[in-house]
């Protein structure tokens, strides 16, 4: 039902508290209020169906909640949840589409419908307005996000946006139902845990009647309740269980299901009749359970690099994970997750190299120095953002015997180790660094002494020197002595951190390459060149972000993380101003190292051009959306470094 909008003062307090209002200036506020009409729903009411046209009015939530479901076949999806003080409807309104999703009211709303209209009026002579409602539109964070549907669903309509298929990926397929072991949520402590100890499982199933899953008890919680706690064991279990229930459908793709776990760190699964908590339990599965179905997840092909005996067998294991990787990105599953999921799998693997050069080395007769030594990974790798075999980055150190004689005696055997390595690397696939970053180069294999003293004498105007110093920032440990290599990241960082000098090169470093999009919106490509009609994704927005979170991670002395991703995350939670922008880096960094990656596996190359002309028009407006960001994290450096805000 409406009513006659006769509280204007009093909508425009409400709007003024959130941006964008609160970016607008007061009249403008005043105008939006006195032409707003005032809207309530009550739970169960729809606003829009999936669907239907645009509609006529931007809303604002004064008060409730509404949840987006996405519709397919005969499932509806809950996908996003607009709360007090999100504008709804607006993405439809902006692309002149129909809407993505259906509007369902959760909790008895209050709305102020305003003139979509007047609205886009405003923001457009307001810069300030119209680039927050760009970006948060992208980064779903207020202003009605966009929310990620799915463009088809292929596995028999079972396809959730958090559950993608990959392609030959194993499905899930429920064990007969006596292994299944429930409960109703009535029943005693005391039953439960001897229903288990008889199945000899380390959980239980609570259901309603109908075996709809509630929740989960697990052995440790029995254990924390009646022992250590001294609960009593006739007890309701629905007073311990935790829920609700993740669940997916039979037939979903294993690999999307373990996903699905690590992502929402838990540690099973219910497999229900239609992959809902609405229907009758089939299965419950553990991480362990869901391995044992699919020989395409990581944890496979770790299993299978440590029983690899020869350098081909490896290199036919490459093959296979970069084809994996392939299908996670496809899938839409975070740049930043793969890329911690592939250095894994590449630490393994290194891990195997170093170990069958060792057994040569062994046969041949031969002897490493016996003096500790650490293989690092740097650049890229160390970051854990390498998933293409287009590069390799890495680097040794190995203890000082006090005697620079001893020292380069030493080196030396190293070397000739790391070159064994480094041969096998490249026989499985690996492209060696065109810049000499391996440890098999003399300059990269060092003492850590040499390293330290050489971080202490760089000379922040010699461009070389920094480089190689951004590139050493990122080290990380793989395979010998642990401890020699974290007092040399220690040592590092607070050689760098206590470097004015360094800290403002690095800071000028960050902010001296504008993003590919000049005043007009437009992208700025190649004009000459093998790459005409291109723009360099690497050079003009993941190196700035990466440069930017480095030396923030310096400045605020936040050492924990190695990735980009990572730093963005400490920085977050360490610096409350910065917090929402690198909220927003985070997820810009996230987005281009798909683009990136997956325009390298389609290619065959490294994927640091892209052709704006080839990407979707969503693609496109995405992209303009994280060169904001860029801008904005650029500016975020300059007021912290105090550089000067001409400076590009």
């Amino acid at each position: 039902m409406s009513a006659p909008n006769v509280i204007p003062d009093r909508i425009a307090d409400s709007l003024a508290k959130y941006p964008p209002f609160s970016l607008l200036a007061p009249e403008e506020v005043q105008e939006l209020a006195r032409k707003a009409r005032v809207q309530a729903l009550v739970s169960g009411d729809t606003l829009f169906e999936q669907g239907s046209p645009p509609p006529p009015d931007v809303y604002f939530l004064e008060n409730g909640r509404i949840e987006y479901y996405w519709n397919n076949e005969a499932k509806s999806e809950l996908v996003d949840v607009r709360d007090v003080g999100d504008l709804i409807g607006l993405t439809a309104i902006l692309e002149k589409s129909p809407v993505r999703v259906s509007a369902n009211v959760a909790e008895d709303c209050l709305l102020y419908a305003l003139e979509a209209e007047t609205f886009l009026q405003l923001i457009e002579f307001n810069d300030a307005a119209r680039n927050y409602v760009r970006r948060h539109l992208f980064w779903a964070t207020r202003v009605g996000g966009k929310v990620s549907v799915p463009e088809e669903a292929r596995i028999h309509g079972k396809r959730t946006i958090l559950e993608s298929y990959f392609e030959g990926a194993q499905l899930v397929k429920p064990r007969p139902l006596d292994r299944l072991l429930t409960c109703l949520p009535d029943e005693s402590l005391e039953v439960a845990t001897a229903m288990m100890v008889a199945k000899r499982v380390p959980s239980i199933l609570v259901v309603d009647e109908q075996r709809h899953p509630l929740g989960v008890v697990k052995s440790i919680d029995l254990l924390k309740e009646m022992v250590v706690a001294g609960g009593s064991p006739s007890s309701p279990v629905k007073s311990l269980m935790s829920g609700p229930v993740q669940t997916v459908a039979p037939d979903s793709s294993t690999a999307a299901a373990i996903l699905l776990m690590l992502r929402q760190r838990i540690g099973l699964l219910c497999v229900t009749e239609d992959g809902t908590a609405d229907s009758k339990a089939l299965d419950v599965c553990t991480y362990k359970d869901l391995i044992a179905q699919t020989s395409r997840h990581p944890a496979f092909f770790l299993n299978q690099i440590r029983r690899a005996r020869t350098v081909t067998r490896l290199r036919e294991i490459c093959d296979e994970i970069e084809l994996v990787g392939k299908s996670y990105l496809q899938a839409k599953i975070s740049g930043i997750l793969v890329g911690q999921i592939f250095a894994e799998l590449n630490d393994v693997l290194i891990e195997r190299l170093i170990a069958l050069s060792l057994e040569e080395f062994a046969d041949q007769g031969k002897k490493l120095p016996e003096i500790p030594w650490a293989w690092i990974s740097i650049g890229s790798d160390g970051r854990r953002e390498q998933i293409l075999r287009t590069d390799m980055d890495n680097a040794m150190v190995f203890a000082s015997s006090g005697d620079p004689a001893q020292d380069e005696e030493n080196r030396q055997a190293l070397l000739a180790f790391n070159q064994s390595v480094i041969d096998k690397f490249v026989a499985c696939g690996f492209a060696r660094c065109q810049g000499g970053v391996m440890s098999s180069n003399p300059q990269w294999c060092r003492t850590e002494t040499e390293w330290t003293q050489e971080l202490a004498a760089l000379n922040p105007e010699d461009g070389n020197q920094i480089l190689r110093a951004s590139i050493l920032l990122d080290l990380r440990f793989v395979e010998g002595d642990r401890t020699l290599c974290q007092s040399l990241r220690k040592s590092l960082f607070a050689t760098a951190a206590q470097s004015p000098f360094m800290l403002r090169r690095l800071a000028e470093i960050a902010v001296a390459t504008p993003p590919p999009l000049n005043f007009f919106g437009k992208f700025v490509v190649e004009k000459k060149g093998s790459n005409v009609g291109e723009f360099d994704i690497k050079a003009k927005a993941l190196s700035p972000l990466r440069d930017a979170a480095r030396v923030f991670a310096l400045q605020y002395n936040l050492a924990s993380r190695h990735s980009t991703g990572g730093r963005f995350e400490e920085l977050a939670e360490a610096v409350p101003e910065l917090r929402e922008i690198a909220q927003h880096a985070y997820g810009a960094y996230d987005y281009l190292l798909q683009l990136r990656n997956l325009t390298g596996l389609d290619r065959r190359d490294s994927g640091r051009y892209i052709t704006p002309s080839k990407l979707s028009k969503l693609e496109r407006a995405q992209l303009s959306n994280i060169f904001d960001i860029v801008r904005m994290i650029q500016q975020a450096v300059r007021r912290t470094f105090h550089l000067d805000p001409r400076m590009q």
